[in-house]
Formats: C-alpha cells, sequence, structure tokens
C-alpha cells in the first residue's frame, strides 16, 4: 500500500463527536438583557399613566364616558328614546337646519292626484300610438334647419302674446324689446323664419296671462292633468285659454294652435305643438327614461319650469311672493319682499 503524500497527512486529522456547549455566549446574554430592559420600562410607562388618571379627577371622567356609552349600547339596556335629539348632531349644524329643504315645495299641491294619474295615463297613450310617431317622422323628414325656421317662425307669432301680457303686468321695458324684436324679425328677419334682433341684443322673453295673474297674486289652484294638453294648474290652465286670443295663430288655426302653434305653458305634457315638442323631444325622452315615478317627475318638472318662467328673472321686482293654493300664506320658495 502506498502511503499518502506528505501534504494531505499533514492536513488529515480524525474526526470526533462534537462536544455541545456548556453555557450561553456573551452574544445571547446581551439580547436577553436588552429584552428585560424594554419590558421593564413599558411596565413602568403603564403605572405612570393610571396612577395619573387616577389624581386628575378630570381624566378619569373622560375615560369613563366612552365605557359609560358602551355600556347604554348593550343588548338589554335602555338606549336613547326614538327622535330623541343628537346633542353632537344639533352642535355641528345648528336648529334650524333641514328648515329650508322643509319650506322648500317640490310641486304644485296635488288633491287629484289618482284622477291625474288616470289622465296621464291616458296622454301617454296618446303620446306613445300618435304624437310620438308624428314627431319622429317630422324630425326624419324635415332637415334640423329647416326645423329651427320653423319654430322661429311661430315663436315669432306668439311674441303678440307675449307683447300684450308685457303691457298688462306694467313691464314697459320688457314690453320695449318685445315690440323691437316683433317689428325686425317680421321684416329683416323674414317673418321670423331668422332670429335677427337676437343678433343685435334684444333677446327674447316669455310672457304668459299665468304669470300676469301669478304677479297679481293670484294662487296657483290645484295641479291639474288636462287631456292631450297635459299638466298645468287651474291659474296656467286659464290664462292658457286668454293667451289664446292674443295670437294671430288662433284666428288662423283655431283650436289647432295648440297641438302645432308655439305655447309653451304645457311644455312637460309633450302635447304643447309640434314645434315645441320636437324641440325638447329628447329631453323628454331622457326625463321618462330616468324616471323611477314619470308622472311625479313630470309634476315636479311642470313646476320648477313654472317658477322659473315666473320669477327667474324678476329680482327686485315690486311682487316677489306666490301665494299658495290652500295655505293662506306666500310660497316659501320665494324672496321675501324687503322691509322698509
Amino acid at each position: 500500500m502506498r502511503a499518502a503524500p506528505m501534504g494531505l497527512r499533514r492536513s488529515w486529522r480524525p474526526r470526533g463527536r462534537l462536544r455541545p456547549r456548556s453555557g450561553p455566549g456573551p452574544r445571547s446574554s446581551s439580547r436577553r438583557a436588552r429584552l428585560q430592559l424594554a419590558l421593564g420600562a413599558l411596565g413602568l410607562l403603564i403605572s405612570s399613566g393610571a396612577l395619573a388618571e387616577a389624581g386628575d379627577p378630570e381624566r378619569a371622567s373622560v375615560a369613563e364616558e366612552p365605557r359609560a356609552a358602551e355600556g347604554a349600547a348593550a343588548p338589554g339596556t335602555a338606549g336613547p328614546a326614538p327622535g330623541a335629539p343628537d346633542p353632537l348632531f344639533d352642535d355641528y349644524f345648528g336648529d334650524g337646519f333641514g328648515d329650508d329643504f322643509d319650506a322648500q315645495p317640490s310641486s304644485y299641491p296635488d288633491p287629484l292626484e289618482s284622477t291625474n294619474r288616470g289622465v296621464f295615463a291616458f296622454n301617454r297613450q296618446v303620446d306613445k300610438w300618435i304624437l310620438d310617431p308624428v314627431t319622429e317622422a317630422y324630425r326624419f323628414v324635415v332637415p334640423k334647419p329647416a326645423r329651427d325656421a320653423v319654430s322661429r317662425f311661430f315663436l315669432n307669432l306668439g311674441s303678440t302674446k307675449t307683447l300684450v301680457n308685457d303691457f298688462l303686468q306694467l313691464e314697459w321695458r320688457d314690453a320695449g324689446v318685445t315690440t323691437g324684436r316683433l317689428v325686425v324679425n317680421s321684416t329683416v328677419g323674414i317673418g321670423g323664419h331668422f332670429d335677427v334682433a337676437e343678433m343685435i341684443g334684444l333677446e327674447r322673453h316669455e310672457s304668459d296671462f299665468g304669470q300676469t295673474l301669478a304677479l297679481a297674486g293670484t294662487p296657483s289652484g290645484p295641479y291639474l292633468v288636462l287631456p292631450i294638453l297635459g299638466p298645468a294648474n287651474v291659474r296656467d290652465g286659464t290664462g292658457l285659454v286668454i293667451d289664446g286670443f292674443f295670437q294671430p295663430t288662433y284666428y288662423i288655426l283655431g283650436p289647432a294652435d295648440l297641438l302645432i302653434g308655439p305655447s309653451e305653458v304645457f311644455l312637460y305634457g309633450g302635447t304643447s305643438g309640434l314645434s315645441t315638442r320636437e324641440r325638447h323631444y329628447a329631453e323628454l325622452k331622457a326625463l321618462e327614461d330616468s324616471s323611477i315615478d314619470f308622472y311625479a317627475a313630470m309634476r315636479s318638472g311642470y313646476y320648477q319650469d313654472r317658477v322659473a318662467a315666473i320669477w327667474g328673472r324678476r329680482d327686485g321686482h315690486r311682487t316677489r311672493e306666490e301665494p299658495v293654493f290652500g295655505s293662506g300664506k306666500a310660497d316659501p320658495g320665494q324672496a321675501e319682499p324687503d322691509e322698509d
């Protein structure tokens, strides 16, 4: 047997069993000491906080409040009385919070709602089977520039109604603007097919006999849905009949003026006139598609449209409040008159 080389013979040594260490090393002892110091410091902080709370009555009462609230809300214990005021809510929002929302009406009074809903359902069938197809055919056959010209023509004819009501309302400036628009558009605008008056700064506005009655202090009366004509109220329905005698289209078309002419009073009924219906056809369809209760949405929309038409441009007007039907007081949604 050959002997191992000298280098390997020197580096080789027999391996024996490893013996365990007799005790922890210096590194393990230092870690344990640091952990004991941290636990001791934490215990001192907790004990000092408890002593400070016990010596300060105010801090102790504040600490007890959450516990008392938890105990009051626990099952089997008596909680706050139903309808009791919330002190945190009242302190933040004040006692009058919500009064403005309660004071604002959302529609005209509707004591005949069941009857109105029946008429409304009938009108929707008329819209579905007659007026909607006629409107869609009109929009399909007649290009938009021509439809706009027809709409401007009827609006120009209907400005005679606006002019008479401007005089009845003692709105002399509005009457002058309406007269100027009628003259300019009937001549330069070729019978009203072009709104030249708008280009020279004579802005159009709408006045009707329903507005005249409102400015005179006449209550609206209950909300009504008229067959074919759509939403109204007693005051505006009466005004519609009177306005018919102020428009030349009434003497040309007769009662058909309500279906073809420029009347804007029954806008949300969808049957106020082909030209008016065509202008707002997409809006009415969007309202119908997005409404859970289409009847309530139409009633609210009609109210908002009429309030805006009567009071929207009358800041500082001598009459600034509209009597509410059956309440004996002014509409809280309108501004109060200035006190002298």
